[in-house]
């Protein structure tokens, strides 16, 4: 139930940033055919933003394999760098490129990106 309830607000926290900048989401979700899913893909400047909602405070590796096939996947339409949103205290860097960022911080990181 949590990681529902920590997905619905990081959806809704996407669609008041862009409401807010008076400009209609651009938000998708992803599922592979052999189930592996992306919760939540951001059109930021074009490139389609891979994030993953965990409610996990130990972000590691094993939560990152959903982002690296599909930006393997879309190639050029995706960006490089996958954004897991979870429950740890800080921004810090994970493996190939990608960061886990605090869920608070996800508003504000968002809003920085989309007024870039």
């Amino acid at each position: 139930m949590g990681d529902a309830l920590l997905d619905g607000w990081v959806v809704t926290e996407a669609v008041k940033a862009f409401m807010a900048l008076g400009r209609k989401p651009e938000l998708y979700f992803w599922r592979s055919h052999d189930g592996l899913e992306i919760n939540l893909l951001i059109v930021i400047q074009s490139k389609l933003q891979p994030i993953e909602i965990k409610l996990t405070a130990t972000p590691g590796a094993g939560h990152l394999a959903p982002i690296d096939r599909f930006i393997a996947a879309a190639g050029d339409e995706a960006h490089p760098q996958g954004i897991l949103v979870c429950r740890t205290e800080s921004e810090r860097a994970l493996p190939n490129g990608h960061i886990a960022l605090p869920w608070l911080a996800f508003p504000q990181w968002l809003r920085a990106r989309l007024t870039a």
